[in-house]
Parts: structure tokens; sequence; C-alpha cells
């Protein structure tokens, strides 16, 4: 087991560039045990692992660095830095192995990381089989969607779609989306394999574009005078909704 004490040595320089999307290509920064577990369960190719701890190291001997709090703390990207963490080869999923997939949601320019952690982490308690974003979205692999996920951001694949696909997948898949104003109540869901259930941004809802693909559309009943959802809160309705009226 190697040991790293300061702050300058090259390969904490290297980690901490990976705090920055640009530099993120190839790998990702891990951060706690749960999500450093998932990696290794999705046998994701673990390149650096960190800790303060020894013991926690012990499943990691072949990459495995003993460092102090500084050191620690200057690698991590929270306030409080976890007891563990690591650098993973960033997976890759093929947009055309969706074809086989049931159940896929589609997130369109969702810009807030912790919301897309929360979703991410939603749709694996429910049984989605993948994630599709489209348009301009925040980085589903920043620290902060991974920390968000809670130790679920690779039970799920995750994609990017660009239009033209979404209309050939048009051809094998329901499309579904979720608006303000739709005569059909969230509370009657009940989606029929294959399915996309699409979901706009707070501000802006979905697209022109992806509301043309609509096959039929939803609205969560809510008392009048409240503000939109949280789009994490709306997924987790709908998704549940699904689930439950599944069969």
């Amino acid at each position: 087991m190697l040991e790293i004490t300061s702050v300058q040595n090259p390969l904490v320089k290297e980690i901490v560039k990976l705090h920055q999307k640009k530099y993120r290509d190839e790998f990702i920064i891990v951060e706690g045990k749960k999500a450093l577990e998932g990696a290794k369960e999705a046998n994701l190719k673990i390149k650096y692992v960190f800790s303060c701890d020894s013991e926690l190291l012990s499943d990691y001997k072949n990459c495995a660095y003993l460092v102090n709090e500084k050191v620690m703390e200057k690698i991590s990207t929270t306030e409080s830095a976890p007891n563990i963490m690591g650098v993973v080869k960033k997976p890759e999923y093929p947009l055309k192995n969706f074809r086989n997939y049931k159940k896929i949601i589609l997130l369109d320019s969702i810009k807030d990381s912790g919301n897309l952690g929360t979703i991410i982490r939603t749709a694996a308690a429910f049984n989605i089989d993948g994630i599709m974003l489209f348009g301009d979205c925040t980085d589903e692999f920043s620290p902060k969607t991974i920390r968000s996920a809670a130790g679920n951001i690779f039970k799920t694949p995750i994609v990017h779609a660009p239009f033209s696909e979404l209309k050939e997948f048009k051809k094998t898949h329901k499309m579904i989306t979720t608006v303000v104003n739709s005569k059909n109540s969230a509370a009657s869901f009940k989606a029929e394999s294959p399915v996309i259930i699409m979901f706009g941004s707070e501000a802006q809802g979905l697209c022109k574009e992806l509301l043309t693909l609509s096959d039929i559309s939803y609205t969560i009943p809510m008392k009048e005078g409240v503000e939109s959802l949280n789009l994490a809160v709306s997924a987790g309705i709908i998704l549940y909704e699904m689930y439950k009226n599944e069969g």
C-alpha cells in the first residue's frame, strides 16, 4: 500500500483536475463507500482508491493509497471529506442497447445535479431499465450527481439521446409526456411496455420537439395556487404510480 502525505504530490494534482468536467472524459471521482462498492459490483476499472483508514483500503490493495486528512480534504469535492473515495473508469452504455429496454425515462435539459442524482436513485428503486438525457443537461457523472444517487449511480444505464434517434424509438416504444395541463391524472397512470416517459425542466417543461413525439400525456393533480413540484419529486410520483399499477 502506497502512502501520500503532501498536497503537492503529482497524483493529488491529477485527482483535483477531475473536479472539473473538462477533465472527466475517461475517469470520474467516486466518493463514499456505497458508491465505490457500486463501481466494483458493476465491474468498472478502479484506478485509485484513497482513505485515511488502512482498513477501508483492504479490498483495494492493488490501487490503494493511504493519505492524511489534508490530502483527503484536497482531493475531495465536499466540504467534509468522505472516509473513502476513488477514481473510476467512466461507464459507457450503447444507445442501441436501449431498444431492448421496456421502461425508460427521459429527462429534458435537467440542470441540477442533485435532482438528477435523486432521479437516478428513484429509477433504481422503481425498476427503470434506462435513463435518457436530452438537450443541455448537467453532467450525469459529476461528483454531486454521484453523491445524490446514494450508491445507485451504476445500477441504471444512462445515455444522451439525439432527436433523430428518439424518432426511431417511437416506432417501438410508447412515448408518454408529463405536462401541467393534461386531462389524464397521474393517479390513473399505467404504462404499457415498452415505454419512454419524458420529464421536462421545472422552468420550461418539455421542449416542443419532444412534445411532438407524445402518444399520451399525464398531469399530477395539485391544489390550486401551488407552484410546480420539484422535478425529482414529480418523477418519483409518476414512477411510483407506474410501479404500483404494473401488471
